[in-house]
């Protein structure tokens, strides 16, 4: 829910605004989630989402994104409803549930990740938890809020080093370090989710 709080020059005249857009669906609107929105990628789609009427929450813990292209976008689209910035860390999973719950969304776009294959042969398990770890408690967020749609950011890693070029969509995957690895763990988890029962989820991987 967003408060805003309207103060005119009469010292006795105060106003309270509560919009409640973005915790509410609405007919016409899709929600959009967009995790790392911060960062290069995830800012440039949620500007793009933006531009085709879309509403949009980003949520980055600006350990790589940048909150100058946050602000961008808000100068930008600066009407209520429109596009809201959360700070918070998709590892902590009371904050994720939190944000499950106070927002009504359509669909997520999960771009949020650490993304260097050498900094991962120094800090595996850095990498599996920020990745995969992080990756499934927001499919459990979204299975616990019925969100059904999710397009998720993964890597030209989890090939590895395929033995014909150009990679296609049948290049087989064998990743070669902890970052596609995490990534390709990621990729599977959402696609098992996706086929189990009662799922019912529509999903988009780009590599």
């Amino acid at each position: 829910m967003n408060l805003i709080v309207l103060r005119f020059p009469t010292p006795k005249l105060t106003v309270v605004c509560v919009f409640l857009q973005f915790s509410r669906h609405e007919p016409g609107v899709t929600h959009v989630l967009v995790t790392g929105g911060a960062g290069y990628i995830g800012s440039h789609a949620a500007l793009r989402l933006l531009q085709d009427s879309y509403r949009v929450t980003i949520v980055d813990n600006l350990s790589r994104g940048n909150m100058g292209a946050v602000k961008v976008l808000q100068g930008l689209f600066p009407q209520p409803g429109r596009l809201q910035f959360i700070f918070a860390d998709l590892g902590d999973q009371k904050s994720v549930n939190k944000i499950f719950a106070e927002n009504a969304f359509d669909a997520v776009m999960h771009f949020a990740a650490v993304a260097y294959v050498g900094e991962s042969t120094l800090e595996p398990l850095r990498y599996y938890h920020n990745i995969t770890s992080n990756t499934l408690l927001i499919l459990e967020a979204m299975a616990s809020h019925g969100v059904k749609t999710l397009i998720y950011s993964s890597t030209c890693a989890t090939y590895g080093e395929p033995e014909k070029m150009p990679i296609t969509e049948a290049t087989p995957q064998f990743p070669i370090n902890p970052y596609g690895k995490a990534k390709k763990m990621a990729e599977d988890i959402i696609l098992d989710f996706s086929k189990s029962k009662g799922a019912d989820m529509a999903v988009m991987i780009l590599r």
